[in-house]
């Protein structure tokens, strides 16, 4: 019965999707560029109807906006095939990839660092306040001693909890 409903290739497919890390790292474009962005398109369309024929200021209008959802929507992402033994760093936007894929031999480790970041603050007054916060970014070393980032938390069970689930799907032990 199994073989007639293809559960063997469900399976096999689970456990090839297993092998693959996803790790959204990030929006590229930040929320008020983004936003910028969406008025700027607004703001051309509602000038292209007034400076042309309805018909070609509407072609127009929708070729323009077709690029917000390429700009709205792009992520820096790493993708880590454990079966095909590539890693990809660079962006996706629109089911697209940009970046570049790398093969590697095995990996390493992965491991967290802890960072300090300071951030200075003026007042309208120009005083002077310097708040300072310890950060955690977890990292993964490849064999040939490249180092690619995978996540940042400011609290450091929740990155173990994170990079716990990445070793997990990728096999690796724990350091």
């Amino acid at each position: 019965m199994c073989q007639k409903l293809g559960c063997a290739k469900i399976v096999w497919y689970f456990r090839r999707a297993m092998k693959i890390v996803r790790i959204n790292k990030g929006k590229v474009v930040r929320l008020p560029i983004r936003l910028f962005s969406v008025l700027a398109i607004v703001f051309i369309t509602i000038k292209l109807m007034d400076a042309l024929p309805e018909p070609w200021s509407i072609f127009i209008a929708i070729g323009i906006a077709s690029i917000l959802p390429a700009i709205w929507f792009a992520s820096y992402i790493i993708i880590i095939n454990e079966e095909k033994k590539t890693i990809f760093d660079g962006i996706w936007t629109m089911g697209r990839k940009f970046g570049a894929i790398k093969k590697y031999d095995t990996i390493e480790k992965i491991f967290i660092n802890k960072v300090k970041t300071k951030q200075t603050m003026y007042s309208l007054s120009n005083r002077q306040n310097i708040v300072s916060n310890h950060e955690f970014q977890a990292f993964i070393k490849l064999d040939d001693g490249e180092k690619y980032f995978l996540i940042s938390h400011p609290l450091e069970e929740r990155i173990e909890e994170k990079v716990t689930i990445i070793r997990e799907k990728l096999g690796l032990k724990q350091f």
